[in-house]
């Protein structure tokens, strides 16, 4: 199943057209920045002060940086370095854990399992309570309801669900979130009333989510040729390092589901390695309906191979699924001074992380407020010279001297076992 075309669709052509476009768009730099391999113009508007502009990395420059970005410089149109700030908005969630004391955990049977919750006589506005149980295999439908008094209710939640499936190593999801209240009483019913569903504590939470910024990575997902039965799977090659994906989401045609997800990377397409799982899921309840279609990745993994698992059981594949991928878009910014013209640069493989300190006192807010810019098209340096010492550029050279080397003793050690051989003989 191919998606649309990848960032290396670029690199397509012919060689002969490559070459051209190479000479047309190679572009000489200062003699200080000879060994960054390539460069992209910046475009701004004219500024009649010093003010911050803001760059978004666009994601085909990570083909040809180092992995880490510790060779991305900006320069101005003297050669002098521009220091630079970078940053991310990966979001965040500020959890604050509130002191919860059950007041009644009951059962009406035929009807549901009862727990009451005080929050506290002036608690702040909370927003989800996790259940916890020693149940390892359940789904269960939960209602969540709000006082101030503890006799009349209103409901912050009609009905969500809560499961987990150990037998098949998946922990599911055992929090609820409901409309923020400040109210001092919950009231949760596990709307099953054949058993009374064993729950030993709730905890509530008050949850304030910044969601991160995410970038689709226009990358080509084909099937897994070594996908197996009972698996929807498939591959994408990033064709770098440099570049990470944060989270996979999926489309799937209407259909009551939950499939457990695995997330694998690898360096060279043979060995891989799980990075991340989760679940994914559409339930309907009534007229409203459940859904969760996404898995996150955590933290910054370096690879080129990515495959994405979803685990179907006995179950038939889900109907028309697509996955696809995002990543965090990193920005730069940095003091643009009237009557400049600037440039990023980038591929040189030995460079280290510059440092800064324009990173420690410029805010996030004057980092949304910079002024947008733009990088033009990639060009190659007419006079680059590769900063590799010779032993690490001709590799290849060393190879097949040791081989020499290596042929020419065993010859010598040849001879002198004839000649020995023959001594002995006389």
């Amino acid at each position: 199943m191919t998606k649309t075309a990848p960032l290396r669709s670029w690199a397509a052509g012919s060689a002969l057209l490559l070459g051209f476009a190479a000479v047309l768009g190679a572009a000489p730099l200062p003699s200080a920045w000879i060994n960054w391999r390539y460069s992209r113009p910046i475009t701004l508007p004219a500024a009649d002060t010093a003010r911050l502009a803001g760059l978004p990395l666009p994601q085909d420059v990570y083909l040809h940086a180092t992995l880490g970005l510790p060779d991305i410089r900006i320069i101005d149109d003297t050669g002098a370095e521009v220091p630079y700030a970078r940053y991310t908005r990966p979001g965040s969630t500020i959890s604050k854990t509130l002191p919860a004391e059950t007041l009644e955990n009951s059962f009406s049977r035929g009807n549901y399992t009862q727990l009451v919750l005080s929050v506290g006589a002036s608690p702040p506005f909370h927003n989800s309570v996790e259940i916890r149980t020693s149940e390892p295999d359940f789904i269960e439908w939960v209602s969540v309801e709000a006082s101030d008094d503890a006799h009349e209710w209103r409901t912050v939640e009609d009905r969500a669900p809560i499961f987990r499936f150990r037998q098949q190593n998946r922990e599911g999801m055992q929090t609820l979130r409901y409309s923020p209240n400040n109210a001092r009483y919950l009231r949760i019913r596990v709307l099953d009333g054949g058993r009374k569903f064993p729950i030993e504590s709730a905890q509530v939470f008050s949850n304030t989510i910044e969601a991160p910024e995410r970038a689709y990575l226009d990358e080509s997902i084909v099937d897994d040729p070594a996908g197996r039965a009972g698996e929807n799977s498939w591959r994408v090659d990033l064709g770098t390092r440099a570049l990470g994906v944060q989270e996979v989401r999926f489309a799937v045609n209407p259909a009551e589901f939950i499939r457990a997800v695995q997330i694998s990377t690898s360096d060279d397409a043979i060995t891989w390695t799980a990075v991340a799982r989760g679940e994914i899921y559409r339930f309907r309840s009534g007229a409203s309906e459940e859904e969760h279609l996404r898995v996150d990745v955590p933290g910054d993994l370096a690879a080129r191979f990515w495959r994405i698992t979803v685990v179907n059981g006995n179950d038939a594949p889900l109907p028309g699924v697509i996955p696809a991928l995002y990543t965090t878009p990193v920005h730069f910014a940095f003091q643009q001074q009237p009557g400049r013209s600037y440039r990023l640069l980038y591929g040189q493989p030995r460079a280290a992380d510059p440092q800064y300190d324009l990173a420690r006192r410029v805010t996030p807010e004057q980092e949304d407020a910079a002024i947008p810019a733009q990088l033009g098209t990639e060009e190659e340096t007419s006079n680059y010279i590769d900063p590799r010492p010779w032993t690490e550029k001709n590799r290849y050279v060393l190879w097949v001297v040791m081989g020499i080397a290596a042929l020419l003793l065993g010859y010598s050690a040849i001879r002198s076992l004839r000649r020995n051989s023959a001594s002995v003989a006389e």
